[in-house]
């Protein structure tokens, strides 16, 4: 008989189906789970985090950190540690959840602990799980160098948090030479280069990805995150480290507490790594971030599960071929915007009638072909193979190059024409 997997029921701390998050008196401190699955409780989508703002307020308070909230939501404080070349952990407590998520902890064979929903709902590891490594981070005695938090709202809409305080309080960071911003999928990540920004000199990308070889970390490129907008306001370096999350902005979302453990630990092991190299290097202090050169997705943010571009205002960019380095031409870059986002439509017609997610390879880096017939994304069946395969059953994907994937354009735009043109009876001349 095949053993059942032993799932772990959370008490929820509110009336079922109600979104209000009860406020508590000060009690008994709360243990490192506690605290998570806490913050997994609070249903605070963009534009709404206030019960999560309060949440982590109130939790400063009793651990007696001073704080500044600004008039956005964003939570400012520093650590026990005085003196300058403070280095800034950020993440932000925002997230996609329509509902709130009813937590339940699943123990797998390799001895970890996946927490997830038991009701279809996202559980906002992204980013909670941040927050959750720059709480701990503040909290911890045993560091010797002096941290500057910042915990932003808004994220999910287009990074307005951080660029609000940065436009409106970036004296609060005078002090600062580097950011992590702790909100990347997976264990294996640290983001150096975002789809807008270089974060990070070559030669700092260089150490970065000497220091992670033995953590198994690779230093490579992302899509947007707040510290994109903290690097660029403040000319100093920065990179979006991994948080242990998996299948973001989606249901089936899961946190998996060894590589949210992991990421906290690297972090741990960069701060006094970070403040002997800029002891020994002080002029690599300051950096002035460069346009990315790159493959890119778009020059936004999503405003809904896969739909409307969002512009962030970064300014002129250009999108260039991902293996070639040529600056593709303006009717270039509408052929591979439009192909792609025919690509997220198809992804999402596809959730919409089966109980799949995708939210791993929407977010994958991607090209057009050099015949321009195909979307391209590199390396990506060898990261998330097991979506490819699902996504495999109801469009041709092929594995290339050992595992890139390649995507017909015209078998996008024939699926896509199918879906629109329907009829909810079956009929396909339906409105044709």
């Amino acid at each position: 008989m095949k053993k059942m997997k032993k799932s772990i029921e959370i008490e929820v701390e509110r009336e079922p189906d109600s979104m209000l998050t009860k406020v508590k008196k000060k009690g008994a401190p709360m243990s490192d789970r506690q605290l998570l699955v806490r913050m997994y409780e609070i249903f605070s989508p963009s534009g709404g985090e206030h019960a999560m703002v309060n949440f982590v307020s109130a939790y400063l308070t009793e651990k007696d950190i001073e704080h500044e909230i600004d008039s956005m939501g964003n939570i400012y404080c520093r650590n026990h540690v005085v003196g300058e070349n403070r280095i800034i952990i950020n993440a932000h407590m925002d997230t996609v959840a329509s509902a709130p998520a009813k937590i339940v902890a699943e123990k797998t064979k390799d001895g970890d602990v996946h927490v997830k929903s038991s009701n279809n709902q996202v559980i906002g590891g992204d980013d909670k799980n941040g927050v959750f490594v720059a709480l701990k981070l503040l909290m911890d005695k045993r560091i010797k160098q002096p941290l500057t938090i910042l915990l932003c709202v808004a994220e999910e809409t287009g990074c307005n948090g951080s660029e609000f305080a940065m436009t409106n309080h970036k004296e609060y960071f005078d002090d600062c030479v580097f950011c992590i911003t702790v909100d990347r999928r997976g264990n294996t990540d640290i983001i150096t280069q975002n789809f807008d920004y270089q974060l990070c000199s070559d030669e700092m990308e260089k150490t970065l990805g000497e220091w992670g070889k033995d953590f198994g970390l690779t230093t490579t490129q992302g899509s947007i995150s707040d510290v994109s907008n903290i690097v660029t306001a403040l000319e100093i370096n920065g990179i979006n480290l991994f948080a242990g999350y998996y299948n973001a902005h989606s249901g089936n979302e899961y946190t998996s507490i060894k590589d949210l453990s992991a990421s906290l630990r690297f972090a741990r092991y960069l701060l006094p790594t970070l403040r002997k190299h800029f002891t020994d290097n002080p002029e690599a202090t300051k950096y002035t971030p460069k346009s990315a050169y790159r493959a890119v997705t778009y020059g936004g943010a999503y405003s809904g599960r896969y739909g409307t571009v969002w512009d962030y205002g970064h300014g002129s960019y250009e999108v260039t071929g991902a293996y070639t380095g040529k600056v593709l031409s303006d009717s270039q870059t509408d052929k591979l915007m439009d192909a792609h986002e025919i690509y997220l439509d198809v992804l999402d017609d596809i959730e919409s009638i089966t109980q799949l997610f995708f939210g791993e390879i929407a977010e994958c880096d991607f090209r057009m072909s050099n015949s321009g017939k195909s979307l391209i994304f590199p390396d990506a069946y060898v990261k998330h193979k097991e979506e490819w395969d699902q996504l495999n059953v109801y469009i041709d994907c092929d594995c290339v190059n050992g595992g890139d994937v390649r995507i017909a354009v015209a078998n996008l735009e024939d699926y896509d024409m199918y879906y629109k043109y329907k009829s909810p009876d079956g009929d396909d001349d339906w409105n044709a």
